[in-house]
């Protein structure tokens, strides 16, 4: 009889900071996660060791197809979909008959967790699949899964049948690596950022844990962890993995940075910026190595690259990368959506952490300049082409999502500037871009409306109380803010948040509305949600202080004055903080 998947999890877990110390202490040996673990599978042709990791998925074929195709697995493990298909291709071209390779390449085509799909080559890679009779039972059923999950266009409907094929084969094989992570990452691909579904991502957990104590070098199971655990409450599940994860796959960008999900649900500012730092280098050399632009590399990694460093208080090597970003946006000839998306984030935060409201327009301005293709028939920005069920492939709309964020900054700006009828020009631009992503609405949550409903009615009152601030504007405004946290609350999300939260605009407005005490309680809440974020720690030092919670005060400035030992020198708030901090 199979243990339940919660009494697993339980049991790994305890095994994998088993000789750890504290939770926060690296694992004694780099190579595996406790005192019991298993010993790893003999090296093979399939467990080969490289810079991606280590796994063991033999299949039918020669042995230069098995060598293609175990580096295409590693890299699909670790989400490097443009260099998984190269090692699919090089494995089929080697053996026409090798059909597991093709087999890949159709599942490099579905970025399950980031909701992009390419229906058609994904298709078209299965049509590729010949000699099926000469696979074993268990390449066969890996095939039977591959085809639910293209079977349907709607990507959710898509999703979930590959979930329920996924269910059956591991009912099957339920100790193969290969099979468990499998029905992990279609677990995970419905609900990463589902706080409904709470039970099938610890089971995700649970599962690439399993796979994590019988391989201490799986990129995969490492990975999924991190996936399966990335919320403040169970981030410390993940620790062991995050820990291991980048020696696992060094090569990987994206093994290089996931650690530092864990790590910033942790407060763990300090490793969140060599971890983005080596996974931004990785990007580019690969990148770079098969002759892309630019635009290609992995911006997501920099621009939390850049959120470590105003929470660090080190705001000019912040605007250095954003300014360097931002010469590369504005030459781009190509595809740079993605860049265009994390640029707006780079954005947010270096201005919102510096209070460098005034430049805002400035710097955000790239982000509304002409995508490279759009306006033509298929390009990223026409949405029958890209939304979930076009003809072309399915991706989240990267351009829209930027402009959108980018005009929820700028109506933050006229907030702060007591400029109502700016901030009301910039709601009907928010209202706009949103009405431009109808085609992706069966890939948004139900209650999506309903939060940005609220966004912008908040928006509104908060613009009102600082263009004519009364008591009943702020009380207007503080209640709309209270209203949205609540929706919020209930949403989840996947990942950790970096943007300016509900709880620091609250404790912010009830702060200048002379309500220290209730501004404290807001910003010690963001504290025990997002540990050591420098706005918050600021605002409660403050709040404690208006509110004659003197040790509470001191206290905050201590742990603000520790997160800064290494900020730049000219920071106007160091004075405070090292007086506060005495």
């Amino acid at each position: 009889m199979h243990r339940s998947w919660l009494t697993v999890l339980h049991a790994v877990f305890l095994a994998s900071v088993a000789g750890c110390g504290t939770p926060t202490s690296p694992p004694a040996d780099g190579k595996q996660l406790g005192e019991k673990q298993a010993p790893s599978p003999p090296v093979s042709a399939a467990t080969a060791g490289t810079s991606l990791g280590r796994l063991d998925f033999p299949v039918t074929g020669s042995d230069e197809c098995q060598r293609n195709f175990t580096e295409g697995m590693l890299a699909l493990h670790s989400f490097l979909y443009d260099q998984a298909q190269l090692s699919f291709a090089a494995a089929l071209a080697a053996d026409p008959r090798c059909a597991m390779a093709a087999w890949g390449e159709a599942m490099a085509h579905d970025r399950a967790i980031w909701s992009h799909r390419d229906l058609t080559k994904g298709r078209a890679a299965l049509a590729k699949v010949t000699h099926e009779h000469e696979l074993t039972a268990k390449e066969r059923a890996h095939l039977t899964v591959a085809r639910a999950l293209y079977e349907k266009a709607p990507l959710k409907e898509a999703h979930a049948a590959w979930l329920a094929a996924a269910a059956g084969m591991h009912s099957d094989y339920p100790e193969d690596d290969e099979v468990s992570l499998q029905y992990a990452l279609s677990l995970l691909s419905l609900y990463a950022d589902d706080p409904a579904h709470l039970r099938e991502r610890m089971e995700a957990g649970s599962l690439a844990l399993q796979v994590l104590a019988r391989n201490s070098e799986h990129p995969g199971a490492a990975h999924y962890v991190i996936h399966a655990f990335d919320s403040r409450e169970h981030a410390v599940l993940a620790l062991p993995a995050a820990r291991i994860y980048a020696r696992i796959a060094p090569a990987a960008s994206h093994a290089l940075h996931m650690p530092s999900h864990t790590f910033t649900h942790l407060g763990m500012w300090a490793e969140v910026v060599p971890s983005n730092e080596r996974a931004y280098a990785a990007s580019v050399a690969w990148h770079k190595g098969v002759g892309h632009t630019p635009s290609e590399y992995d911006w997501h990694a920099q621009s939390w690259l850049v959120a470590a460093h105003v929470e660090l208080g080190q705001h000019a090597i912040a605007r250095k990368l954003t300014d360097e970003a931002r010469v590369l946006l504005v030459a781009a000839q190509d595809d740079s959506s993605e860049l265009r998306l994390d640029y707006v984030s780079m954005v947010g935060n270096y201005v919102t952490q510096t209070g460098s409201w005034a430049e805002l327009e400035g710097m955000i301005a790239p982000v509304f300049a002409r995508a490279f293709d759009e306006g033509s028939a298929q390009g990223q920005v026409a949405c029958a082409m890209h939304a979930p069920g076009g003809d072309g492939s399915s991706r989240g709309p990267s351009v829209l999502y930027a402009r959108f964020d980018a005009h929820i900054l700028r109506a933050e700006a006229a907030i702060r500037f007591s400029d109502r009828a700016t901030a009301i020009k910039r709601v009907a631009d928010i209202k706009a871009v949103a009405a431009q992503m109808a085609p992706w609405q069966e890939t948004f949550p139900t209650d999506r409306q309903a939060r940005w409903d609220a966004l912008t009615d908040t928006l509104l009152l908060r613009a009102q109380a600082a263009a004519t601030p009364s008591t009943m504007t702020r009380q207007k405004a503080i209640e709309a803010l209270g209203r949205r946290q609540q929706i919020e609350a209930a949403f989840g999300s996947a990942g950790p948040d970096m943007s300016h939260t509900l709880h620091e605009l609250l404790g912010e407005t009830l702060l200048a509305a002379g309500k220290p005490k209730e501004a404290l309680t807001h910003f010690e809440q963001d504290l025990d949600q997002r540990p050591n974020r420098a706005i918050a720690l600021l605002g409660a030092a403050r709040a404690a202080k208006a509110a004659d919670e003197a040790e509470r005060s001191r206290q905050h400035y201590a742990t603000l004055a520790q997160l800064w030992k290494h900020a730049d020198e000219d920071l106007p708030e160091l004075v405070e903080v090292a007086l506060g901090a005495k």
